[in-house]
C-alpha cells in the first residue's frame, strides 16, 4: 500500500527485526522552521526509546523529558514505575524537576537523576525524602490520588 500523497510514512518493513525509528511532533512549526531542524542534528538528543520509556534532551533549553512505560532508565534518568517527568536546567544553576502520574496507578516512587545536585529548594508536598550529591534521588508517596497533577520540586545543581 502507498502512503497518501504529502503524508510521513516510516516504512516499517515486511518483517522487521531489532528496527526502530522516533519522531517528533513540532505544533505549529513552519516549513521553514521543520528544515531548520531537520538539517541540525544536534538540537534533540534521543535519550531512550524502548518499551520501558521515551526521552528526549534539548541541550539549549536545559530540557529533558521522559515517559516511562514501567520501571525503568532512560538517559540520566531512572524511575520506578510509570510517570512523566520533565527536567528543566536554568541558566541560575537552578532545575525544577517536575513528575506525573497519569495512569493515577502509583502508590510509591523512586526517581534518580543522575546529576551533582547540592542542594534542594522546595518540594512538592508528595515528596518524603531526597538525596543530594553526585545522583539527586527523590521519593515520593502515594501519586495514585493526585488525578495525574504534576509535583515539583526545585534544586540547586552544581
Amino acid at each position: 500500500m502507498a502512503p497518501p500523497t504529502g503524508a510521513l510514512w516510516p516504512d516499517h518493513g515486511t518483517d522487521p527485526q531489532d528496527a526502530s525509528y522516533a519522531y517528533v511532533l513540532m505544533p505549529g512549526a513552519s516549513e521553514r522552521r521543520t528544515a531548520e531542524r531537520a538539517r541540525d542534528r544536534d538540537w534533540l538528543r534521543i535519550l531512550g526509546n524502548d518499551s520501558a520509556g521515551q526521552g528526549v534532551r534539548v541541550p539549549s533549553r536545559g530540557f529533558t523529558g521522559a515517559r516511562f512505560w514501567s520501571a525503568g532508565t532512560v538517559g540520566p534518568v531512572t524511575a520506578s514505575g510509570p510517570v512523566s517527568v520533565q527536567i528543566r536546567e536554568r541558566r541560575d544553576g537552578t532545575a525544577v524537576v517536575s513528575v506525573a502520574d497519569p495512569t493515577r496507578t502509583v502508590r510509591g516512587l523512586t526517581l534518580t537523576w543522575r546529576r551533582q545536585v547540592t542542594a534542594v529548594l522546595s518540594t512538592a508536598p508528595a515528596v518524603t525524602s531526597t538525596e543530594t550529591g553526585a545522583v539527586f534521588t527523590s521519593t515520593f508517596g502515594d501519586l495514585s490520588g493526585s488525578h495525574g497533577a504534576t509535583h515539583t520540586l526545585k534544586v540547586r545543581t552544581a
